[in-house]
């Protein structure tokens, strides 16, 4: 039987693992399959109990998503991270991290992990390992919280007075997991979607430009990952190799563009830059023009017809002295020697 919404907005699923976190930093609901063995494994295995971690079933996404969860769950005393697994989706939030960095490590265990149990489990020992030694034990989620999981859009959300920005990816397939993206493209995809948490941010602190990019970076970073996946389902080796080379060489440019050192601090920061509109555009189209070669290729895929990479970033690059040397520096940490490297 599901469950429906609360009188108070909350729902009936945040209520129970409300009540439970309240006692137990771990809650996993009764509907979900296996629910007593996972929970006495999370327990086990979840012992730093600044982390809360609550577990539902599919149900829950009638009532919520697992973003707006962790938005429930912030306001609980103690915790200073929220893990909330919906289904097969993760969201994760915390405020003892850099902006950001809690989606990263999030996706990143979506990403790899072989089960549920052990994308939850990846995900707080992540949060463990990226949590300063100094960061205090008290306390709970505050405003600067930022979630990371699961659709291509960033939503707002009115909680408790504050601003929350909501980062949700959707999952595909019936394992609920992509294969593994190409290494030329994974570290990327992670950086894109690292710095769709601080756009996210940014724009909720009112920047509405930082928040449109922001969800423009998710639609890039999720869709790089369905066409990978999708070339992998249909298993043509070739034009994914293809692909990797392509796609490793566009997003790398388009990272530089959009890292916190350029777009975002041009957005944060007009003022100290000079043609701000007229980069913000030049950024903002590239992205754009990106974002639609993936959807047109992705649609390539489907109909079993070969891609196009008509997209080139070389211009944006070459226009703005600080993009070179980010591109440059790139190369010589990854050991190219391509033109790029060799113009020093």
């Amino acid at each position: 039987m599901l469950h429906t919404l609360a009188a108070d907005g909350s729902g009936v699923y945040v209520d129970e693992a409300e009540e439970a976190l309240a006692q137990n930093n771990v809650y996993v609901s009764d509907e979900v399959q296996g629910a007593d063995a996972l929970r006495q494994t999370l327990e086990q295995q979840v012992t730093d109990e600044s982390i809360a971690v609550a577990v539902f079933s599919d149900n829950a996404a009638l009532e919520a998503t697992g973003g707006d969860i962790v938005t429930e769950l912030a306001g609980l005393p103690g915790y200073q991270t929220i893990i909330v697994a919906v289904g097969d989706d993760l969201s994760a939030g915390s405020r003892v991290l850099e902006t950001g960095e809690a989606l990263r490590i999030a996706n990143e265990a979506e990403d790899s992990a072989d089960s549920l149990e052990d994308a939850i489990l990846q995900t707080v020992d992540g949060v463990v390992a990226a949590t300063p030694a100094e960061a205090s034990q008290g306390g709970g989620v505050d405003g600067g919280l930022v979630v990371g999981g699961v659709l291509g859009l960033v939503v707002l959300v009115a909680a408790g007075g504050a601003l929350w920005a909501v980062l949700r990816r959707r999952r595909h397939g019936a394992s609920g997991h992509h294969a593994p993206l190409p290494d030329t493209v994974r570290p990327l995809v992670g950086r894109l979607r690292a710095l769709s948490g601080e756009y996210a941010a940014a724009g909720a602190s009112g920047n509405h430009d930082a928040t449109e990019v922001a969800g423009e970076i998710v639609t890039v970073a999720n869709n790089t990952t369905e066409l990978f996946d999708r070339l992998d389902r249909k298993g043509d080796e070739g034009q994914r190799a293809t692909a990797a080379v392509e796609y490793g060489e566009t997003l790398r440019k388009l990272t530089a563009a959009l890292d916190r050192d350029y777009l975002l601090d041009i957005l944060q920061h007009p003022d100290l830059w000079d043609d701000p509109v007229d980069r913000v555009r030049e950024v903002r189209t590239a992205l754009t023009s990106f974002s639609t070669e993936l959807l047109e290729n992705i649609k390539q895929v489907n109909a079993r017809r070969g891609l196009h990479f008509q997209v080139s970033l070389d211009g944006l690059i070459g226009r703005r002295k600080e993009l070179q040397e980010w591109d440059r520096a790139f190369e010589r940490a990854d050991g190219d020697t391509g033109p790029a490297a060799r113009d020093d």
